[in-house]
């Protein structure tokens, strides 16, 4: 259907021609095709290129009209606490989408200098066995105050997820070894991570990563501008 119109509307839009009575329609529809594809073509893209910028128009301000609340807790938090934009991410250590969204996030944070404030809160997914060995060893570092440090060490080193990292990265953090170990195994870094995820799932986050801007859910690892058309949009309106 959506060619046929489209055919109609390169039709309009060529010079008139004359329809003898022997030619239907449809023929003169290929004759013009025959002799003007590249019009016909183009005329086609157009219409399709069109259809799916109003379509992912539409998703986007739907994004506004879905808007979810989070609350932070004790989850650990980066920036200016009176920032003017919180983003809470929804991650896993183990995820390569969720380095990228870090990455994103590190950029953004960098461009709008004290505008945003970064809240972690894990989710590991099932099917990656050190997601959450490596969210608890996070957990244990941030009982120490040196969550970022070790989140950032976790991310650089995706590939080598295991005991041998965890540890090393708390004796290059300096952390208590003690301290760290037990923390880790506690019951309390079980308990949070699942509340973490509990409140993701609440949420609508099914997948990592999962990010929360001022109430507005970006599902995946989308590019800064994204991130910025949001917070755009989110100026535009504050200053009506």
């Amino acid at each position: 259907m959506k060619k046929i119109i489209a055919l109609a509307l390169a039709l309009v839009l060529l010079a008139p021609v004359a329809l003898a009575e022997e030619n239907s329609f449809e023929n003169l529809v290929l004759d013009i095709i025959k002799k003007n594809p590249q019009i016909i073509k183009d005329a086609l893209e157009k219409y399709e290129k069109e259809a799916v910028e109003k379509k992912q128009e539409d998703e986007f301000n739907k994004l506004f009209e879905d808007k979810v609340q989070i609350e932070i807790g004790e989850s650990p938090v980066k920036g200016d606490k009176k920032a003017e934009y919180t983003i809470v991410t929804f991650s896993d250590f183990q995820c390569p989408f969720c380095k990228r969204g870090d990455d994103t996030i590190k950029e953004l944070m960098k461009k709008y200098d004290k505008k945003i404030k970064y809240v972690f809160k894990s989710f590991p997914l099932g099917f990656h066995p050190e997601a959450a060995p490596a969210a608890k060893a996070a957990w244990a570092a941030d009982k120490q105050g040196k969550f970022f440090e070790y989140h950032d060490k976790l991310f650089e080193n995706q590939g080598k997820l295991g005991e041998d990292l965890y540890v090393q990265i708390a004796k290059d953090l300096n952390l208590n070894l003690d301290k760290f170990n037990k923390d880790r195994a506690s019951e309390d870094a079980a308990k949070s991570i699942q509340a973490d995820t509990k409140q993701g799932q609440e949420v609508g986050i099914q997948g990592t990563p999962g990010f929360i801007l001022n109430g507005i859910r970006i599902l995946g690892a989308y590019p800064i501008d994204h991130f910025e058309k949001i917070i755009s949009k989110l100026e535009t309106t504050a200053k009506k």
